[in-house]
């Protein structure tokens, strides 16, 4: 199927119903441009950017319009099918300013609550298989997104991206690989979300048993208070 030649809703709904790679290469090669010129637009009104910062804020338009699995984006594009596009660029320059002015925020010292991570659902992920509350839930995901953070990986930020892309919104490796930017094959990106969750698993171990030996630690130090 010639997906170039299919409207913008119909494109979307092969993207999300049917989970179709090629649709996805489809989406970023129409959309790409798109994303990038209300980016840079947008992010103009901040003065001079970084092109990383840049890019970076391209690709959490991709996370944001994937967000719910492309629930929003769907929706819309069934109601408004001509104004897809428009749909698009405006999210992505709702991006940016969110950005700036969370940036905004803690230069002026005001608290920011971090975003609540949604419940990975996929086979093999690191907290597939993890029990409890919701509300420890989301702690494990908040600590693994600070793992991902603050790795020593050089190419830390595309990691952090491929990860949650796949075990987050549930987007397959090959269509990760089609994002520009990501500068992997499907069996780069399939190799590096295999990468990704041994190393979380590994960080969710050591802190676990960091917290076990500290506990110890504890009740070896304490004393009960004399008597008089």
């Amino acid at each position: 199927m010639r997906y170039s030649s299919i409207s913008a809703d119909e494109l979307i709904r092969a993207c999300v119903e049917f989970g179709d790679d090629d649709a996805w290469q489809e989406f970023v090669s129409r959309f790409h441009r798109p994303i990038s010129l209300s980016v840079l637009r947008t992010a103009r009104q901040w003065s001079d950017v970084p092109r990383q910062v840049v890019d970076d804020l391209i690709q959490e338009t991709y996370v944001k319009l994937c967000a719910e699995k492309c629930g929003p984006l769907l929706e819309f594009a069934k109601q408004h099918p001509e104004a897809v596009a428009g749909y698009i660029k405006t999210v992505a320059a709702n991006v940016v300013r969110d950005h700036f002015k969370s940036l905004h925020s803690q230069k002026r010292g005001a608290g920011q609550v971090p975003e609540s991570l949604e419940e990975s659902d996929r086979k093999g992920c690191a907290v597939g298989s993890i029990a409890g509350s919701q509300s420890d839930f989301r702690i494990l995901l908040a600590q693994i997104d600070q793992f991902l953070t603050t790795a020593t990986a050089p190419d830390r930020e595309r990691d952090r991206l491929i990860f949650w892309l796949y075990y987050r919104q549930g987007l397959s490796a090959k269509a990760i690989a089609a994002l520009p930017h990501v500068g992997l094959s499907a069996k780069g990106v399939e190799s590096a979300i295999l990468r990704l969750n041994r190393f979380v698993r590994q960080r969710i171990v050591e802190v676990r048993s960091d917290a076990m030996n500290q506990s110890r630690s504890d009740e070896k130090g304490f004393r009960p208070a004399e008597s008089y």
